[in-house]
């Protein structure tokens, strides 16, 4: 069964990356899709997202992994490449709420399941607006806390660099 992680990851957290490794756990296959909301206002660019979430995936998990950057309905992305289900992250009951609306949207869209995973238990209040807070506030060592060991390296080359 093939399940889409998607989302803008910007940047991808340790709150991501274990509600990705809880997919591996019910799913064969998992595309991850680095989504570019034009509603929001990106810290990375997608590409650079993309990067960064490469960097993140466990290496045991490279063979069943899909890393996708995408442009364009999500919906059309799943009917095009026969999704089984969409993993959807759950912290609170706040993101549940907007959860569940979307949920709607991909029912009447798709023929997938939606699945709501929650991050585990040291990563519950791991956000990517926090960690972008640290970055844009000059205080990238804090974001370490939140990003994998080699994404967050990246991070803070593409931040501290020119883009």
């Amino acid at each position: 069964m093939k399940a889409i992680y998607a989302g803008s990851f910007d940047p991808i957290t340790l709150g991501h990356v274990s509600v990705i490794e809880r997919a591996f756990k019910l799913f064969d296959q998992v595309h991850i899709v680095v989504a570019n909301n034009r509603s929001k206002s990106h810290l990375f660019t997608l590409k650079q997202r993309t990067e960064l979430v490469e960097r993140s995936i466990p290496s045991q998990y490279a063979g069943r992994t899909v890393i996708t950057p995408f442009e364009g309905i999500v919906a059309d992305y799943i009917n095009q490449y026969g999704i089984d289900a969409v993993i959807r992250g759950i912290r609170n009951a706040t993101d549940l709420e907007y959860e569940l609306q979307l949920e709607q949207y991909i029912r009447n869209t798709t023929s997938a399941e939606t699945v709501y995973l929650s991050p585990y238990t040291q990563h519950m209040q791991t956000n990517s607006s926090l960690v972008r807070m640290f970055f844009q506030s000059g205080k990238h060592e804090l974001a370490s806390h939140y990003m994998s060991p080699d994404a967050y390296q990246l991070a803070l080359l593409y931040e501290l660099g020119a883009r």
